[in-house]
């Protein structure tokens, strides 16, 4: 009985222990975040690079790295290979770089081509500003880092969900993700119909820079499967492989034709490699054989098929499956919630700037500005102030001499003008639904315009 008993205590151990590593690798590691699209080691990453000289200026990859490892102790090989495939942009790798890289990051004909950090340098790109994930750092969560000393962001937040923008992998104990990507112009179109009428249009994944064909549906297990094929373009009556599908560099492509001439296929003859940074490899086909892109594409046989798991930690915490058109829903609340937040705190800092305002037009009306020159010390001057009913009785105490004249007022007035209308507007946005709808409305717009055709 004791060893029955010990046996299923160990038993029980192992198994809660195996749950929370399991638990912890998905949160720390592993899956993305279904608001930013970001995995642990990505958002600490572009953070560090928001709070250092990467922000703006081309910086070594390595030096970035190891500003990293502040937040993420996870050694800086880790990070290195994290960083470099941020700022991968070509097919099956990002269709929006959050970062922009100066350097060898690989292409499509090789991905793992990547240059030695030493070498290469980075930036934060133009999108990842342009998307919004640092407009509101007032209003989002923080932790501590891994030591205590720094903070770090949950979670940030854009103005479309990444997680549908940039395709994600990811394994984890018991889990992993595989969550392809949209295009945005079609993320932007499935929020906005959302926000108007309350429905979500079916999203079908889309490569950036891919000319092969993507097909999107479910397997015999009711997986959700992305297939994707061959690519074959006739210039000048002559046929070029210009896309292979996903998992297909130029080593594994050249093997395939090989194996073909090996077999002695009827329909090729021979071919010529002209790639350099895309597939561009020349079809030297048999007698008789006619150059229809659709033919030969069946020709090469080949397609590959990734089945979707959308596993992302939400907004809680939580590990879920989420779906993109759960995400769309989800990710439309959250935003609401969050711009409430800071239109709100927003307001309070106009109502703030017409109030400090005010009491300097009563400061210089009430001839406070001369009588300061009587009053021994500032000290003095804020004791004065404060038994006047000042409430910003130490900002005015300080301002400089030449501030406190009548030409003055008419600065407060124009400042109080425009600080009313802010206030107005971001009240009304708070109050309102359709305000605030119209507004993110408006910058997805805006988003869609700059960077759907780029």
């Amino acid at each position: 009985m004791a060893t029955n008993a010990s046996n299923e205590y160990f038993e029980t151990q192992i198994n809660e222990d195996q749950c929370k590593y399991s638990r912890y690798v998905c949160d720390s590691r592993a899956i993305p975040n279904e608001i930013d699209g970001l995995k642990p080691v990505q958002r600490r990453i572009l953070w560090t690079m928001w709070n250092s000289s990467a922000r703006n200026t081309y910086t070594k990859t390595v030096k970035v790295a190891g500003l990293v490892m502040g937040y993420h102790p996870h050694g800086d090989r880790s990070i290195q290979d994290a960083i470099s495939a941020m700022a991968q942009e070509f097919p099956f790798a990002n269709n929006y770089a959050l970062i922009a890289g100066e350097g060898t990051f690989g292409d499509v004909l090789d991905p793992s081509a990547i240059a030695s950090p030493r070498y290469t340098e980075v930036r934060l790109s133009d999108f990842a500003k342009d998307v919004g994930l640092f407009e509101c750092l007032d209003d989002i969560e923080y932790i501590p880092n891994y030591d205590e000393t720094e903070k770090e962001p949950v979670f940030l937040v854009a103005k479309i969900p990444l997680v549908l923008i940039n395709p994600a992998q990811g394994i984890a104990t018991g889990f992993r993700c595989s969550i392809p990507s949209f295009r945005l112009g079609d993320v932007v179109d499935a929020l906005t119909k959302y926000l108007k009428k309350g429905t979500v249009p079916k999203l079908t994944p889309w490569i950036k820079g891919y000319g092969g064909k993507v097909s999107y549906q479910k397997n015999e297990a009711k997986s959700l499967v992305v297939t994707t094929t061959f690519n074959v373009a006739v210039e000048k009556n002559i046929p070029y492989i210009t896309d292979a599908p996903q998992g297909y560099n130029r080593e594994r492509v050249i093997g395939l034709l090989e194996k073909l001439l090996d077999g002695k296929a009827d329909w090729l003859n021979n071919y010529t490699d002209y790639s350099h940074d895309r597939f561009h490899i020349e079809l030297q086909l048999k007698r008789g054989v006619k150059p229809v892109p659709e033919q030969l594409t069946g020709l090469l046989d080949v397609v590959t098929n990734d089945v979707c798991a959308y596993n992302m930690i939400t907004s809680e915490g939580k590990l879920e499956e989420i779906h993109p058109d759960d995400v769309i829903r989800h990710f439309a609340a959250y935003r609401k919630a969050h711009l409430r937040k800071r239109f709100k705190r927003l307001a309070l800092i106009e109502q703030e700037k017409i109030d400090r305002n005010n009491e300097l037009i009563r400061f210089i009306n009430e001839g406070w500005n001369k009588k300061v020159v009587n009053i021994k010390s500032k000290s003095a001057l804020e004791t004065e102030l404060k038994k006047a009913k000042f409430i910003y009785y130490e900002w005015l105490a300080s301002l400089p001499i030449y501030r406190l004249t009548a030409d003055e007022v008419d600065k407060c007035k124009n400042i109080i003008a425009a600080a009313k209308a802010e206030l107005a507007r971001y009240n009304g946005m708070v109050k309102s639904e359709d305000k605030l709808i119209d507004f993110i409305i408006a910058e997805l717009a805006d988003l869609k315009a700059k960077w759907d055709n780029v």
